[in-house]
C-alpha cells in the first residue's frame, strides 16, 4: 500500500508514506517516534500531555476495543476544543457508531482498524463537510497506534488539523 487509498464515502485520503505537508503534524509524529523508543509503538503512559500542550486542541484518543472490526469497538476518549469547534460537538465518551452517521461511522471505524492492524502510523488527507457551521473544509492528520500495557493497540492517538484551500 504505497499510493493515496480514497475513504469512501468521504472524500479523504489515506497516505502510508507519512507526507506530512502540516509541520504540526510531522512534530507530533516526531514525538511518537521518539516515545516508541524501538518499539512497535508506545505505551500510553509514555505520552504526557505536558510535553504535547501546543497539540492539545487539534488532539484526539480513541479507545480500541481489539478485535477493533466493527464500529461499537471505538469510544472517542479525548477530543479537543478546536475538533469541537470544528465539528460543532463534542464526541468524547460517544462510540463511532453513536457518533456519526453509519456511512461516515463506517468509512471513520475501518480508518482506525487500518490503524490497528497494521501496528503503525498513517497519514489521512483531503476534505470534508465536518458540521454545518463549517462547509467543506481541507484537513490533514496524523493516526498513531498506542497500547495501555497489553501489547495489542487498544488506543489511537491521532491530530486532526485544518489546511489552507489549495
Amino acid at each position: 500500500m504505497s499510493e493515496p487509498l480514497r475513504l469512501a464515502p468521504l472524500d479523504l485520503f489515506i497516505d502510508p508514506l507519512l507526507s506530512f505537508q502540516d509541520a504540526r503534524l510531522r512534530d507530533i509524529h516526531a514525538y511518537w517516534e521518539r516515545k516508541r523508543a524501538g518499539r512497535p509503538f508506545p505505551a500510553r503512559m509514555d505520552v504526557s500531555p505536558a510535553e504535547i500542550v501546543s497539540h492539545l486542541p487539534s488532539l484526539f484518543l480513541v479507545d480500541v476495543a481489539p478485535p477493533a472490526l466493527a464500529i461499537a469497538d471505538f469510544r472517542v476518549r479525548l477530543m479537543g476544543t478546536a475538533l469541537n469547534e470544528l465539528f460543532a460537538r463534542d464526541f468524547t465518551g460517544a462510540t463511532l457508531e453513536g457518533a456519526f452517521t453509519e456511512r461516515s461511522a463506517a468509512a471513520v471505524g475501518k480508518l482506525f482498524g487500518i490503524v490497528c492492524q497494521l501496528r503503525r502510523p498513517i497519514r489521512l488527507h483531503g476534505r470534508a463537510v465536518f458540521s454545518q457551521a463549517h462547509p467543506m473544509t481541507e484537513v490533514e492528520a496524523a493516526l498513531m497506534p498506542l497500547t495501555t500495557g497489553a501489547g495489542t493497540v487498544d488506543m489511537v492517538m491521532g491530530e486532526l488539523v485544518k489546511r489552507a484551500s489549495a
